[in-house]
């Protein structure tokens, strides 16, 4: 008998990878019909429409369709077993889905089903992967890909060879997967179905870039399997190139492109269920959000994605959003933030036997700990370098990049090929690659000296020996003087020349035992050795007088002059990290005082505290700590709101609530100044967009002009709030026009180009340039609160004739001018007859953190009984 069904159904089955919505579309108005009559069709498409639902995330459905049916085909027992593993694997039961697995394989081999058999076990060695068992992961992919090679089916035999790359990718085992890598190539011109299997190699040749550090390439690779992906109309394929492209977009810094392509895969993946893209995504938009100063909604995108991850069971996935969460913190300065992720992925990491990562969290633990606890950062550098030897394929790195010129669509097929020696790379370029990486390491490779951590080692060793045998250790800490000029000047190939020399001059003096190293830019560290503090002093001594004679640079001569901090064993500290702190003390001293040479006088405690201080700072964002209070700005005449400026203020459950005196300079100082500030502008034009067009002033720092995307941060800002460009104000100081005056007028006049308007803060202080004035886009001057302190002190005279000159010039540029710090009713008064457009200050309400316009009543207005 004729099936009536069976063309509808057999485009069912073949658009299910690629479309699986419609898949279950077509196979839903077939079970709708009347009975064909033919037996086994209904089961069939039973099987077919739960198969497409769960492929979509629609668990429950596909459950419902599977309980309807009564297998009694061999094919259709194989298929009903594997979808209820598969059900069973969304649930998280992975063991219950590991036994239907197995059952549906066995199945199919009994039945002598190849296909289906290499079907399931495709699967189950996914599932493997996931949960860490590499190895019978891979037993599973042999079996495929002779199943395959016997059927004959060279897409399906791609697919397998892919699939092993995969695994041994994460393994670090680059050199088997190049040469499988390479089969897969060499069969894509049997390809019957070639979008499919050309998709499968630019997405392994993206992985393979991606393992070895060559993100932009790894980028090109992963958009053209999007673009192959989507006009093959395969959408999972298209949500997982969407993903990784995104992914190396972030980590080219094209945060929009970015932003883009994840939020295109995470809806893709929500749509259909994909836990494990969902994890991925919110993960890498969660850093997103943490560099726009989000800090709240990145944590809660990292929450979600690493619960999303472990109910999955998927340990690369766990493992790759707590090392990639954990490095962003230690990129941002939250150190604090970092050290329960990164235990966590290393315990992971050591369970599933994962190399690579056990590597890269060993590595970021001895940076956590580089500073705090030398002694566990050089236990885990020495952890790392172990693991090193067992990846030695890295020299393969630079040899992969060929691999991107040599892919090329033609026509329907695709034909790639890469050099022999991609696969016969010689045991000596390995074992120079190793070396290299060792040195790079522990060595400064500009100066060839010892590093930081080498030198902490060697420090430690010192001060062991010193306990044992008596001998006198003292630390050294020495600061080139104007090394900024120095590089300005002749240029950074100048300063490197100058440092080597300085390197090599400092070498020349040291005596037997006694190390040299370079510790940062212009910092130099010096292990003294001898009997005595004095002795020991006396080279130091002996080592700042090498500098005094003229060095050449560039054909130059170049004066040098540094400072000199010294620190001893054990009266100054018995461990290497209290010597190191103390010698730094002894430097900061000796700078400030203006003297050469410096010896640590104490002061630890101070030190500490503010230490303690920096590293709350530091959380501070991330732990919700930051408020805006706002202060209202009144029309000078009829005394009606202009606007309110938002005002950053700190409680920190430990040390309270601190001056914006204090903390503000110290986030200038770290560069915080830059991911905090994005969330003060977040967060006042969220506030502002309540406010019915009052508009809200924000302090710019000169940090946000010199780092990161300043326009791109005010667009979002406003963008996310619904906040008019018009209704936000932003203050900036006459001394950042001074400092960078092109880099700041371009900024400007894109900001002009928004909307947005441009106040000059703090204005008359003595940096006036009433040149650069007049070319400025900027719409008021904010005259500095020092002129209005004088009215109160006495001296009208003089503050009322700079006020009034201040007037003067911005009536003649058209801006309009703002008087801040107003007290007194008389105050009041007087500025407003001396012109002053707008006022602020406790006169009219102190800041506070609910203030709104409705709230807002003038000075002397009574509450209404």
């Amino acid at each position: 008998m004729t099936c009536a069904h069976d063309d509808a159904r057999q485009h069912a089955e073949q658009i299910l990878k690629t479309d699986p919505a419609g898949s279950l579309a077509i196979t839903q108005a077939l079970l709708s019909d009347p009975p064909c009559g033919v037996p086994d069709c209904a089961a069939d498409l039973r099987l077919l429409a739960a198969d497409a639902a769960i492929r979509i995330g629609q668990r429950d459905l596909g459950s419902g369709y599977l309980a309807q049916v009564t297998p009694t085909t061999a094919r259709q027992r194989v298929r009903a077993l594997l979808l209820r593993a598969q059900l069973a694997q969304a649930a998280g039961q992975v063991a219950q889905a590991a036994g239907y697995f197995q059952r549906s394989a066995q199945a199919a081999r009994d039945e002598g089903l190849g296909a289906e058999e290499g079907d399931v076990l495709s699967l189950l060695a996914q599932m493997q992967h996931r949960a860490g068992k590499n190895n019978e992961a891979l037993e599973a992919l042999a079996r495929v890909l002779a199943l395959r090679q016997a059927d004959g089916d060279v897409d399906a035999e791609i697919r397998a060879l892919c699939n092993q790359v995969i695994i041994l990718n994460s393994q670090g085992r680059l050199r088997e997967s190049l040469e499988l890598l390479e089969t897969a190539q060499q069969r894509l011109p049997d390809s019957q179905d070639p979008l499919q299997s050309a998709l499968h190699v630019h997405a392994n040749l993206g992985l393979l870039h991606e393992q070895t550090g060559q993100y932009g390439d790894a980028h090109a690779q992963f958009k053209q399997a999007l673009d192959v992906a989507q006009r093959a109309g395969n959408q999972p394929g298209s949500i997982i190139m969407a993903l990784n492209a995104g992914m190396m977009a972030h980590k080219l810094g094209h945060l929009d492109e970015a932003a883009t392509l994840l939020t295109s895969a995470l809806e893709g993946a929500r749509e259909m269920g994909s836990t494990n893209e969902q994890s991925t995504a919110l993960q890498t938009l969660g850093m997103i959000l943490a560099a726009q100063g989000r800090g709240q909604e990145a944590a809660e995108a990292y929450r979600e994605a690493e619960s999303l991850a472990e109910a999955s069971g998927d340990v690369d996935r766990q493992l790759e959003i707590l090392l990639g969460r954990a490095e962003h913190h230690l990129n941002h300065q939250q150190p604090s933030l970092a050290e329960a992720p990164l235990k966590r992925a290393l315990a992971l990491a050591e369970q599933a036997e994962r190399t690579r990562e056990m590597l890269q969290a060993h590595e970021l633990l001895a940076r956590l700990y580089e500073d705090d606890a030398p002694r566990e950062a050089i236990a885990h550098l020495k952890s790392a370098a172990r693991l090193g030897d067992l990846l030695r394929d890295v020299v393969l790195a630079q040899q992969a990049r060929d691999l991107t010129t040599q892919a090329e669509l033609s026509g329907a097929r695709r034909e790639v090929s890469h050099e022999r020696q991609l696969r016969l790379a010689s045991e000596q370029a390995r074992t120079d690659a190793i070396a290299a990486l060792e040195r790079e390491r522990f060595y400064d490779d500009l100066t060839g000296l010892p590093n930081r951590l080498l030198m902490r080692v060697l420090l430690s060793r010192a001060t062991e020996q010193a306990a044992r045998d008596g001998q006198g250790v003292s630390v050294a800490i020495l600061d080139i003087h104007r090394f900024k000029q120095v590089n300005d000047a002749l240029g950074p190939a100048g300063g490197d020349e100058l440092l080597r020399a300085v390197a090599e001059r400092l070498k020349t003096g040291l005596g037997q035992g006694e190390v040299l190293a370079r510790t940062g830019g212009n910092e130099f560290v010096v292990l003294l050795l001898g009997e005595s503090v004095e002795s020991r002093e006396a080279r130091a001594e002996t080592l700042l007088a090498a500098l005094r004679e003229n060095f050449r640079v560039h054909g130059l001569p170049v004066s040098v002059q540094g400072s000199l901090g010294v620190a001893h064993h054990t009266q100054d500290g018995t461990d290497p990290d209290e010597l190191l702190r103390a010698a730094h003390i002894a430097l900061d001293d000796a700078r400030e005082q203006g003297h050469a040479l410096g010896r640590y006088q104490g002061g630890g405690q101070e030190r500490q505290a503010t230490l303690h201080f920096e590293a709350a700072l530091a959380d501070a964002l991330n732990q919700g700590e930051f408020d805006l209070h706002y202060q209202p700005v009144i029309d000078a005449v009829n005394g009606e709101i202009r606007g309110a400026e938002a005002l950053l203020r700190w409680h920190n459950p430990d040390l309270g609530f601190r001056s914006p005196a204090e903390f503000i300079p110290v986030l200038e100082r770290t560069g915080l100044i830059v991911p905090v500030g994005a969330w003060v502008l977040h967060e006042a034009c969220r506030r502002a967009s309540t406010w019915g067009g009052v508009p809200v002033a924000v302090n710019l720092s000169a940090r946000q002009f010199q780092q990161g995307d300043l326009l791109g941060t005010v667009r979002s800002a406003l963008q996310g709030s619904g906040l008019p460009p018009e209704c936000l104000k932003l203050e900036i100081t006459e001394s950042l026009m001074i400092q960078s005056p092109e880099r700041v007028q371009e900024i400007l006049l894109g900001l002009r180009q928004m909307g947005v308007q441009v106040m000059l803060d703090d204005f008359g202080t003595g940096y006036s340039n009433l040149s650069l004035l007049r070319n400025i886009p900027v719409s008021g001057l904010k005259i500095d609160r020092s002129f209005v302190t004088a009215l109160e002190r006495g001296e009208n005279a003089s503050a009322q004739a700079m006020i009034r000159t201040i007037v003067q010039l911005s009536e003649a540029l058209g801006l309009y001018t703002v008087a801040e710090g107003v007290e007194h009713a008389d105050e009041h008064q007087l500025l407003r007859d001396l012109g002053v457009d707008l006022l602020q200050g406790y006169h009219f309400a102190r800041p506070s953190a609910t203030w709104s316009p409705e709230s807002h009543r003038p000075p002397g207005v009574g509450a209404a009984v």
